[in-house]
């Protein structure tokens, strides 16, 4: 059986860390780097929330906008705009 409560833990901790070393890279001038961390703190976040509303594991997937669809949250056109465009920074990522 999937402890969803650890998968959700696990999602959010690691999100934190992620937007920590993204936070630092950019204000050490690496921004493209932060950019790419960014990205993957966003993305945990938003599997974290998938979890907690699906109460299943976060599917293998890296597009921000189809994660927030999955996550069933309330967007409006310039957030989603947003998470595209945080999607895009990374080229493989569709």
């Amino acid at each position: 059986m999937i402890d969803i409560e650890k998968q959700i833990a696990f999602w959010r901790d690691s999100a934190k860390e992620d937007w920590d070393v993204a936070r630092q890279l950019v204000d050490n001038g690496r921004t493209r780097h932060g950019l790419f961390f960014a990205h993957l703190s966003l993305e945990k976040i938003l599997k974290a929330i998938v979890c907690k509303q699906s109460q299943d594991l976060a599917p293998r997937l890296h597009n921000l906008s189809r994660l927030a669809e999955l996550a069933a949250l309330t967007l409006d056109a310039g957030e989603m705009e947003f998470l595209a465009e945080i999607t895009g920074i990374n080229p493989k990522v569709s």
